[in-house]
């Protein structure tokens, strides 16, 4: 059973990976022994105090990074830096596992929502995610590689929300994507799935008002908040041949909210 869930060997690209739920999906992946992690990241200190929590569970585990800003860096070029220098990183040629988890969220009125804004939300939330899977793809499968792409939805995946506009239309359509490129890549040996997260405490959800917590406290099942570590799990069964039938699904991790 525990082969099942190997990752011993392979090399993961995990954009948005030094903190929140990426994060979590890094301790998970170096739990799994995965061999190599290529993240991208920001600021030089963020980077470093991930490595140190993601070596805690796995001192052997090599890590890399590509420094990248998601918002002021033009999109084509962004893509470009993280394909070309995630190539040149790996030590074995090759990415076997693509995580697109790298996110952002405005909140305001749709009539009043500042189209610059707006149009970052769409660029960081759907088009790089989009346009890294095609380049990422397309080598996975140049290289014959048996890859697994995962990209991170939302419950707004499957809700419309409030005041949140772009980020609804930007997750909403990353899950039809994985359904449309999975029907089209599984049968040449790439899964492709999303993660949904339900309420998780992390610095996305920190500014959200008391009131709205304690209605949303109520709300879930399982009557907690998510933490980062309850997406190690899931992670490391996407992305391992524990799921090798499991492909165009969306897996929420919500503690029950959905089912509501």
């Amino acid at each position: 059973m525990s082969s099942l869930f190997s990752l011993k060997g392979q090399v993961a690209v995990l954009t948005g990976g030094t903190n929140g739920i990426g994060l979590g999906y890094a301790k998970g992946l170096a739990s799994a022994e995965l061999d190599q992690l290529i993240l991208t990241y920001r600021s030089e200190s963020t980077l470093e105090q991930a490595k140190e929590v993601i070596k805690s569970v796995n001192s052997n585990i090599e890590i890399s990074g590509i420094k990248v800003d998601f918002l002021e860096e033009e999109e084509d070029e962004l893509v470009d830096k993280i394909v070309s220098e995630s190539y040149k990183l790996s030590k074995t040629g090759k990415v076997d596992i693509l995580i697109n988890n790298a996110g952002i969220t405005e909140r305001y009125q749709f009539e009043s929502f500042p189209e610059d804004k707006f149009q970052s939300v769409l660029k960081v939330d759907l088009n790089v995610p989009v346009k890294l899977t095609k380049r990422f793809g397309a080598k996975m499968l140049e290289q014959h590689v048996q890859g697994k792409i995962v990209s991170t939805a939302s419950l707004l995946s499957f809700q419309g929300g409030v005041l949140s506009t772009p980020y609804a239309i930007a997750k909403g359509a990353l899950k039809q994507f994985t359904q449309a490129v999975s029907n089209e890549w599984s049968s040449r040996g790439i899964r492709v799935n999303c993660i949904a997260p339900g309420y998780i405490e992390t610095k996305l959800t920190d500014n959200m008002a008391k009131e709205a917590k304690a209605l949303i406290d109520k709300r879930i099942p399982l009557g907690r908040w998510g933490q980062i570590d309850d997406f190690m799990g899931p992670i490391v069964f996407l992305t391992s041949d524990a799921s090798r039938y499991v492909t165009g699904e969306t897996l929420v991790v919500d503690g029950g909210w959905l089912s509501r």
